[in-house]
């Protein structure tokens, strides 16, 4: 009776196919603890789980390899379980970026404030580093103290934001997706204790008077003192503004209103200190009444008509009669003589028709 002989295997290759998963602890994509054979600048060679011998690439190096030494333990990633000459491929580059994601993934779970240091800026934000890794922060994930301050010329913000480079800010990751290698920190999320603190001595409802430390498109930049905060173009003025530096310039004293505190954050209102004025001239517009009026927009369903430089009403689609289209009935720069249907002063409101 004939006795079947195993074939002895002759590369790691035919040894795990034999042996399966007794054999070799570790598939491509582990990270594991390697013992350093021998070293070069071209490349190391370790030890891979007392089973196989393995090589590290020169271009797969991290920051520490320089200073590893025979007998050595180092944690490398498996890129492949063999090469054509039967080695482990291994990255200590690799193993680095595994180590900082899982420690992004697990400060991100936990919401842990860490350090970055700014190395790259452009119009839309800053790249920062983490480890060997790299995040953007955009420009509205800036703290108050970072905003780049440009007074409307938006050409100057990267070369703002480039005098962060080479500072370190505290952030916190508020997006990451580990197969494209994005992430995206928020220095506003991050939070100040110190502004935090500071921000407890205001209170809505406050009346406080500071300086314009900045204009941006969106608002102004009021110094405190001791905190700046921020007046938002909306809480400017009852009246529609377009242009913020036709109106203030940096310097310039302003009384305003507390309006909302947000961690470190005070928001500020100037238009709380003045009367309402489309409030106060809408009392006097009587249901019935005759007004004149121009049309600004037409919609689709309706005509926008300016009564006042404070008030505005609507002569919507639904009185123009059926079958009827806005341009067919009013066109925009002219004035008609309308009649006042409602007045809604809660919803600031006042419906026309046409009289």
């Amino acid at each position: 009776m004939s006795k079947t002989v195993t074939p002895t295997p002759k590369t790691m290759a035919e040894l795990v196919e034999l042996m399966g998963d007794k054999l070799v602890p570790f598939v491509q994509g582990d990270v594991l603890d390697v013992t350093v054979l021998s070293s070069s600048k071209d490349n190391i060679m370790v030890d891979v789980a007392g089973v196989a011998t393995g090589i590290i690439p020169e271009k797969e190096f991290s920051a520490t390899a320089s200073r590893l030494k025979s007998g050595d333990t180092v944690r490398a990633f498996v890129m492949s379980a063999e090469n054509d000459n039967g080695y482990v491929i291994l990255s200590l580059k690799r193993a680095e970026k595994e180590r900082l994601w899982n420690m992004l993934e697990q400060r991100n779970t936990a919401g842990e404030i860490i350090n970055v240091k700014i190395v790259q800026a452009n119009k839309g934000g800053l790249v920062a580093e983490y480890g060997n890794m790299q995040g953007f922060i955009p420009v509205s994930q800036l703290s108050f103290k970072n905003y780049p301050r440009v007074d409307g010329d938006r050409s100057k913000i990267q070369e703002k934001l480039s005098e962060l480079i080479g500072q370190s800010i505290t952030v916190k990751i508020i997006s990451y997706d580990k197969p494209t290698n994005k992430i995206v920190f928020s220095e506003k999320a991050a939070g100040d204790a110190d502004l935090e603190e500071k921000a407890k001595g205001y209170e809505v409802g406050q009346k406080v008077t500071g300086k314009i430390t900045g204009i941006v498109d969106f608002g102004l930049f009021i110094s405190l003192g001791d905190i700046e905060g921020l007046i938002h173009i909306s809480q400017v003025s009852w009246q529609r503004i377009s242009n913020l530096k036709d109106h203030f310039h940096v310097g310039e004293e302003v009384e305003a209103e507390v309006v909302n505190v947000d961690g470190g954050r005070i928001s500020l209102s100037i238009k709380k200190l003045q009367s309402d004025p489309w409030q106060m001239e809408a009392k006097n517009m009587e249901v019935g009444s005759k007004v004149k009026g121009e049309i600004t927009k037409v919609t689709p369903y309706g005509a926008f008509v300016k009564l006042s430089d404070n008030l505005e009403g609507l002569f919507h689609i639904s009185q123009m009669g059926e079958g009827k289209k806005p341009e067919e009935i009013v066109e925009e720069g002219k004035k008609y003589d309308f009649e006042v249907l409602s007045v809604e002063p809660e919803l600031r409101k006042i419906s026309l028709k046409l009289a």
